[in-house]
């Protein structure tokens, strides 16, 4: 059994774990070639409000208490709708998903009755064609962080555009959140949810499920972090206790590259996680220990990366480490990316090329 201890490498927009002995480019954000492209971009919305400025929300900054000067909020204006908040990405880019973190000094259910819009650049720099579109949560509201995979198997490469607007489709009360995350890459993107491994495979836990969650309620492709949400896209062990295990089936001993695990965002239930690549006999291949910073803290998590480069399995399985619920909003997990023909070719005729160079006379 190979078990490696992980070190922590916090980035904005994610936090990676890095494990000891493999090296790891610096530049990992989300997933491998992703990052969150909204910082850097600019912002603008229907208004900022109680000092509050527009740029709060792209500043890299997951602090979700407006106290500390890095929460967006606006108010809805009647007479001069829609309640929207846009992000300019600067160029065009190819986007994985859309994720809003939540503000934390208080309880304020501002996700909901709304629309997400990737727009593509018009030529002028100014919003185009539509690249994605679709509306979200239209019969409820949610108080944690909210996000969605979509946009990345909407298009091969994922959906391509420049501007990224949130409308609330009833101009209603307010928005508030501490980050406007939009995560992609400049190139066509190698990992989306039409990628995901884990989704809508066979799951097996310890002592089930509790509290309305469901079975599959973390790998169902949702990543809304509010347990208490309708669509009860968080897991939650009926039972408490370390080793309390969410165990999924890939169907098939399978080489893997990385897997994310998205936290519950309401509330912290689990501080630490295990996360274990098992063999076909359910022995350990390998894991590695993710902490989770609540969501009340400064630094809170979300969405934590979790390298498994050089690991080969047929089951995943997220456990608990201390004596708390298992409770986590959805596990992914990708196998290493293939390289597009077209790109073969090309690092092919590249090798040719040096093999055949002469040195100058």
């Amino acid at each position: 059994m190979k078990t490696m201890t992980p070190r922590l490498a916090t980035r904005a927009g994610a936090t990676l774990l890095v494990l000891a002995g493999i090296a790891s480019p610096t530049n990992l954000l989300a997933a491998p070639t992703t990052t969150n492209l909204a910082v850097g971009g600019t912002a603008t919305a229907t208004g900022a409000d109680y000092g509050a400025a527009i740029e709060d929300a792209i500043d890299g900054d997951r602090n979700g208490d407006f106290g500390a000067g890095s929460v967006f909020y606006g108010n809805a204006i009647a007479e001069n709708p829609p309640l929207f908040y846009q992000v300019d990405l600067g160029a065009s880019a190819y986007i994985e998903r859309v994720q809003l973190l939540r503000r934390t000094d208080a309880q304020q259910g501002v996700f909901g009755n709304m629309r997400l819009t990737i727009y593509e650049d018009d030529g002028a720099g100014a919003p185009g064609a539509v690249a994605f579109t679709q509306d979200y949560l239209t019969n409820g509201f949610t108080i944690g962080s909210w996000g969605t995979t979509d946009p990345g198997a909407s298009a091969p490469g994922g959906a391509f555009g420049r501007h990224v607007r949130l409308e609330r489709l009833d101009n209603n009360y307010w928005l508030t959140f501490a980050e406007f995350e939009v995560i992609g890459s400049g190139t066509p993107l190698l990992y989306t949810e039409a990628d995901n491994l884990v989704v809508g495979k066979p799951v097996t836990t310890l002592s089930g499920p509790g509290y309305g969650a469901q079975l599959t309620s973390a790998n169902d492709g949702g990543i809304n972090g509010d347990f208490n949400f309708g669509d009860r896209s968080v897991y939650h062990s009926i039972n408490f206790g370390v080793g309390e295990f969410w165990q999924v089936d890939l169907g098939e001993t399978t080489p893997l590259e990385f897997a994310e695990l998205f936290v519950r965002s309401d509330e912290q239930t689990t501080s630490q996680f295990k996360v274990a690549v098992l063999d076909e006999s359910l022995a350990e291949v390998g894991s590695v220990i993710v902490d989770n910073n609540g969501p009340m803290g400064a630094t809170p998590d979300y969405d934590l990366t979790v390298d498994l480069s050089g690991l080969t399995g047929r089951y995943l399985r997220v456990e608990t480490t201390r004596d708390e619920y298992l409770a986590f909003t959805e596990l992914r997990a990708f196998a290493p990316a293939v390289p597009e023909p077209t790109a073969v070719l090309l690092i092919g005729a590249g090798l040719l090329s040096v093999a055949v160079r002469r040195p100058f006379a």
